[in-house]
């Protein structure tokens, strides 16, 4: 029951790196996400977004949307079929976008349980 650590440098433009860090590999619906935005990617890119998809077994998706000011992450298996949990997360009014920003999307049980920005728990406004 190894840990299961992977990181991407640069996946996708505005991204810094993406990481996902799942406990026990014999269960991969609890871990957390870590997604690391570049410095301005928020002033330059809307919506990014930032996913990890091991077919047909697992997928999550972070799609930061500064426009919208809010934050949508879904988690599920990746066989085509529907979200196994779907959380929509405000972002902070006085939202920096010049800065790099961290969001860590933690999940228990195959369930989106918090997002983190910069270390905050962002306000959850629906599943």
């Amino acid at each position: 029951m190894p840990e299961i650590i992977s990181r991407e440098e640069k996946p996708l433009p505005g991204i810094e790196f993406s990481e996902i860090r799942i406990p026990d590999d014999e269960y991969l619906g609890t871990g957390i996400f870590i997604t690391v935005l570049e410095q301005k990617a928020l002033a330059k890119i809307n919506p990014i977004i930032s996913s990890i998809v091991n077919v047909p077994v697992f997928q999550l998706i972070v799609n930061i949307n500064s426009a919208e000011e809010e934050v949508t992450v879904l988690l599920g298996k990746a066989d085509k079929s529907p979200a196994l949990s779907r959380a929509v997360f405000m972002l902070p009014n006085e939202l920096d976008v010049s800065n790099t920003h961290r969001f860590d999307a933690i999940f228990t049980n195959w369930n989106i349980s918090e997002l983190q920005m910069n270390g905050d728990t962002l306000k959850k406004v629906s599943d």
